[in-house]
């Protein structure tokens, strides 16, 4: 299948009751798979090389793991998949892939999957992996829908269920204890499991806190960020906004860092990026060109700085990247 191929509608299947067995998951999954393109580098049986046992009695009540994987695929590579009684947890942790999903209002949306991202997928919906990249890497972990699911409707309902992890150090830390159980016994398996939970936990608190912070975010930084999301091609410093807004610099970095996660400026590079990728790919406009029109006038600069954020110089970024 090309990757320019549009999602097909997902197939109507009788979905298996009760958890699966070592045994059958990847029957499962493969039974369960629509499309796929792959290189000879990977082919997506390497799934199942470590796939643990679901025949302890915890598993009746606590999320557990079905199998997990460290990935590394090349373009093109996709894989399309519905009904599959499962979850997925996928970790990218270099270059780029695209999923593409429904969201929790059941709208057809796309989210990139870069370095650091993680994305809690539910199988049983239709979705597509695709690479975005010439290579992609992610760990990826198929987990039972007990307790998932709840989890997953709630993160969902708050936000979505694309996280950065860099940004929670105690979701990244739990995840991290999660991956290092590997070995297929009940004590580990019963340990996995505790981690799951708790790293599920965390996803939750953090997105219910920073819904509560947005309530209350003060004016002036609201305002800030729309002209960085509206006007990012603008010419902007510290000293200017300071100014603008009546506020100490250090002040306002640091107020907006706590609704924002980054400084100011960070923000405005990221949303200016953003846009210099949806030039690259969808316009014939020279480096240089794109580096102005998204307010970076210094090419040498913006070229650095696309580098710094996406892992790929913007000629690569663009000769790379399927048309998608």
């Amino acid at each position: 299948m090309s990757n320019e191929s549009p999602l097909l509608a997902p197939p109507t299947k009788n979905l298996p009751s009760g958890s699966y067995s070592s045994e059958n998951f990847s029957s499962e999954f493969f039974n369960c798979l629509i499309s796929s393109e792959t290189s000879n580098r990977f082919s997506l049986s390497d799934y199942f090389e470590n796939v643990y046992r679901r025949d302890y009695d915890f598993c009746k009540s606590l999320p557990y793991l079905l199998s997990r994987r460290e990935v590394s695929v090349t373009s093109p590579f996709s894989q399309e998949i519905a009904g599959l009684n499962a979850f997925c947890l996928l970790h990218t942790t270099k270059g780029a892939g695209k999923l593409y999903c429904d969201n929790a209002a059941h709208i057809h949306a796309s989210y990139e999957l870069t370095p650091g991202t993680l994305a809690f997928i539910d199988c049983r919906r239709h979705h597509r992996l695709v690479c975005q990249h010439n290579i992609w890497e992610y760990t990826i972990c198929f987990v039972s829908s007990t307790i998932s699911c709840y989890y997953h409707q709630k993160l969902e309902n708050m936000g979505g269920c694309i996280f950065r992890l860099a940004s929670d150090p105690d979701a990244l830390l739990l995840w991290e204890q999660f991956l290092k159980k590997q070995s297929d016994d009940e004590v580990h398996g019963l340990m996995r499991a505790r981690e799951l939970l708790a790293f599920y936990t965390q996803l939750y608190l953090t997105r219910s806190m920073q819904l509560r912070g947005t309530q209350h975010i003060p004016s002036y930084i609201a305002d800030m960020k729309r002209s960085f999301d509206t006007a990012y091609n603008e010419a902007y410093s510290l000293d200017a906004l300071s100014a603008k807004y009546q506020v100490n610099k250090y002040r306002l970095c640091k107020e907006f860092s706590k609704y924002y996660e980054d400084t100011p400026l960070q923000y405005l590079n990221k949303v200016r990026i953003e846009k210099a990728k949806e030039l690259l790919l969808h316009s014939d406009e020279k480096v240089g060109d794109i580096g102005q029109l998204v307010g970076i006038e210094n090419t040498n600069h913006f070229i650095r700085l696309f580098k710094e954020k996406t892992g790929f110089t913007p000629l690569v970024y663009r000769r790379e990247t399927p048309a998608l």
